[in-house]
């Protein structure tokens, strides 16, 4: 059966724009070719549309085709500038990525009636910063009972959840973080059950409890690319929920006088100094403008604080257990506590430690 070009085009510029394939096949292609092929052979044939197919004239048409990264892309032009000719190569593991991405729409149910419900807030917001969790190293059920208490304690302005730097203890099947290290072998499957029962317990209360929830993905050493991926189901999950899935290594958070500076801290320069003039560089105006600066890293899994000029470093302490890494960088015996930044106007109200072997707060 011959495929109008025009049919693929609508198709594959759908799915480009987030559509899901089995709405593609119902509301574009049976539409058109009613009966001629199935959803399973019509899944296939979108894919390879995308990856090679229809690449050649809509590049010369348009310039870039844009599923295909341009360094993989080979153009000749003539004296007028004009593309006459174009060779596109995609690798086969952006192709693989683009099946997951495409499986996480699909079978990935939005979570019904879930958006913020109070209209009472208060002038407060909630900082939930769990680093270092390494899902299932650890069993969080208690950290969740204590952490849904703190977010029921008060009606927030906004909850700002810093997500990822090592939620998953591996990067893939294979015992492998980010870089390809080898690390202790931990169950994948039980860890993305783990954390997807924790976190939707949780970002539900935060709706419940917010006017606007926030989730800011930060780059870790272990699981930079299963975390983003598992940030891309909560986007299916939760369509309101406020997602920075950039791969920026440093972000910030500015609320109500206070800016928060983010980022696992496992770089070569990430010693107190130089990550104080990084985020007063990288965040000039936000940074001037603050009556209170703190910068939030973690990766070390002990807590650890220093007040350069003006600026507070924190190190984050983590409620995980001592695992290989831990115990071979002698970062043993340290408290086994997370820590929850509660923030007034143009003040750190209170951090609440979860976890551990004590829930004392530091409060003001």
């Amino acid at each position: 059966m011959t495929i109008d070009l025009r049919i693929k085009m609508r198709c594959v510029e759908a799915s480009n724009k987030g559509m899901s394939t089995k709405k593609i096949y119902d509301e574009i292609f049976n539409k058109e070719y009613p009966g001629k092929q199935s959803y399973h052979s019509f899944r296939t044939s979108l894919m390879r549309w995308k990856r090679k197919q229809l690449a050649d004239e809509f590049t010369l048409n348009a310039g870039t085709y844009p599923d295909f990264i341009p360094h993989n892309a080979t153009v000749q032009v003539n004296h007028s500038g004009e593309i006459v000719q174009a060779w596109i190569k995609q690798r086969a593991e952006e192709q693989w990525f683009n099946q997951l991405l495409e499986a996480i729409k699909e079978n990935t149910t939005p979570v019904i009636n879930c958006y913020p419900v109070r209209t009472d807030a208060e002038e407060r917001m909630l900082e939930i910063n769990l680093a270092d969790m390494h899902f299932p190293l650890t069993d969080y059920s208690a950290v969740e009972r204590e952490l849904i208490e703190v977010i029921q304690t008060h009606s927030y302005e906004e909850i700002n959840i810093v997500f990822g730097q090592d939620l998953f203890h591996n990067d893939d099947f294979r015992r492998r973080t980010s870089k390809g290290t080898l690390i202790q072998k931990v169950d994948m499957k039980r860890a993305w059950n783990d954390a997807k029962k924790f976190w939707h317990k949780v970002i539900v209360e935060c709706f419940k409890h917010s006017k606007i929830v926030k989730l800011i993905y930060i780059k870790g050493n272990h699981d930079e690319s299963i975390s983003w991926t598992f940030v891309q189901m909560l986007k299916v999950m939760f369509p309101v929920l406020v997602v920075d899935d950039s791969l920026k290594r440093r972000k910030h958070i500015f609320w109500r006088g206070c800016f928060i500076g983010l980022t696992h801290g496992c770089e070569t320069k990430s010693n107190i100094n130089d990550l104080r003039g990084q985020f007063t560089i990288q965040f000039p105006e936000e940074f001037a403008k603050a009556k209170v600066r703190e910068i939030h890293c973690s990766h070390l899994h002990h807590e650890k604080e220093a007040d350069v000029y003006g600026v507070m470093i924190r190190r984050l302490s983590t409620g995980n257990i001592d695992d290989e890494w831990s115990d071979d960088e002698g970062f043993v015996g340290a408290h086994k506590r997370f820590m929850v930044f509660e923030w007034t106007p143009n003040k750190l109200k209170a951090i609440h430690y979860l976890g551990g072997e004590s829930n004392d707060d530091k409060i003001d």
